[in-house]
């Protein structure tokens, strides 16, 4: 697996960007980012996601956080995007892109603030910007890294 930041977006306070190559075609791929089981594999410990614009999602976390918000955008085996915040912090937006490459699948993910203002260090939209100082187990990069057992699941 190859987890870059992309070239085209720096990560700042605003806009976080993560790109990851899945062994799979974008339509098994899109099954793991719609399914609500296989959500729970790498998104949260218990997602539920309408994947239709309008639809609902919701996120619950371990710890007790929980992320809620209304599906925007759906273009089958290419985009999902959605926005959500979590109880008492700024929302941010969420696109999920995925472009076919040979036999794989290159998922890039950005999450964008959508209140840009000034907000206490943890309690900003983007999921990246929300992991714990030191700690980034709510971060992209582990998520990422956790769909590729979800696609695994998909192929088998």
């Amino acid at each position: 697996m190859t987890l870059t930041r992309s070239e085209r977006e720096p990560v700042d306070a605003e806009r976080v960007t993560r790109s990851v190559e899945l062994d799979a075609a974008p339509a098994e791929v899109w099954d793991a980012l719609t399914e609500d089981a296989l959500l729970g594999e790498w998104l949260a410990d218990e997602v539920e996601l309408e994947a239709e614009p309008g639809g609902e999602i919701v996120c619950r976390y371990a710890d007790g956080e929980e992320r809620r918000g209304e599906v925007e955008l759906v273009e089958e085996a290419e985009r999902l995007a959605w926005s959500w915040r979590r109880d008492g912090g700024a929302p941010s937006r969420v696109e999920l892109v995925l472009d076919a490459v040979a036999d794989r699948t290159r998922l890039t993910i950005i999450e964008t603030s959508t209140v840009f203002e000034t907000v206490p260090f943890g309690t900003a939209g983007p999921l990246l910007l929300a992991a714990p100082a030191g700690g980034a187990s709510l971060a992209w990069g582990p998520r990422l890294a956790r769909l590729r057992v979800a696609v695994r699941l998909v192929l088998a």
